[in-house]
């Protein structure tokens, strides 16, 4: 299986007046392609300061992240944009969509920023709607939808633009039991129908049993990964790294 993103070593400390939190304390992690990973831990572990520099939404302090071999941590303000808009999709707790669009021109607006042109859905597109059944929803504004349909077209802008990494940052956090089945039983779809790479970070561990591995995050680091293929874990990390 191809390596999609790594971490060699990855630390990042924030500074609070005169006060250093080291946030992450030298995190070794590979995520392959077509991949569902759940990073799970308690509030304060974390997870949340990784998910920003596998996002390239923060730079670290040390260390490398490796997204199809380019190493993001040298990269510039504009290489890292470039980065989010084309291999990179968020999902958040808040849905974020913009109010006064329709649940179509929110995922329009998205394939326009990420440079996609064309028609205002294409094959792939239309085959999201449909699997995450919101295929009739497209002329709705966000109020006129409930919750769990609300989060299904924050998930079809994140992935209408075929990012090489998804990446939900405590997806179901704002949702009830049943639309929370339904959203996680989506992304589980996502993963088996297109390969979708996703990464998952919640605290709440009834995620888990929807995902094929799960890493535990304590303090700062990775105390368990039940990584399927971990025998070459170690080799692979230590190739050197593409620079950009």
């Amino acid at each position: 299986m191809k390596n999609l993103l790594e971490t060699i070593d990855l630390r990042k400390t924030y500074k609070i007046g005169k006060i250093e939190v080291e946030a992450l304390q030298g995190v070794n992690l590979r995520i392959r392609e077509g991949e569902l990973v759940a990073v799970m831990g308690p509030s304060g572990c974390g997870k949340s300061t990784l998910m920003h520099l596998l996002g390239a939404m923060a730079r670290p302090t040390a260390g490398k992240v490796l997204i199809d071999g380019d190493d993001i941590a040298g990269m510039n303000d504009g290489q890292l944009t470039e980065v989010r808009r084309n291999k990179i999709g968020f999902v958040f707790q808040k849905f974020n969509l913009l109010p006064t669009l329709t649940a179509g021109d929110n995922i329009a607006v998205a394939r326009h920023i990420h440079g996609r042109g064309g028609p205002a859905h294409d094959q792939h597109l239309e085959e999201i709607l449909q699997m995450l059944m919101i295929q009739d929803k497209m002329g709705r504004r966000p109020s006129e939808l409930s919750g769990g349909e609300q989060q299904r077209v924050a998930i079809a802008r994140s992935v209408a633009n075929r990012p090489a990494i998804l990446l939900a940052d405590e997806p179901t956090g704002s949702l009830d039991t049943k639309n929370s089945e339904i959203v996680l039983n989506m992304f589980r779809e996502l993963n088996r129908r297109f390969r979708q790479t996703i990464i998952l970070v919640t605290h709440n561990p009834e995620l888990v049993i929807y995902t094929d591995r799960l890493i535990e995050m304590r303090d700062g680091v990775i105390v368990s990964d039940n990584d399927p293929f971990p025998e070459d874990t170690e080799s692979e990390l230590a190739q050197p790294a593409r620079s950009v």
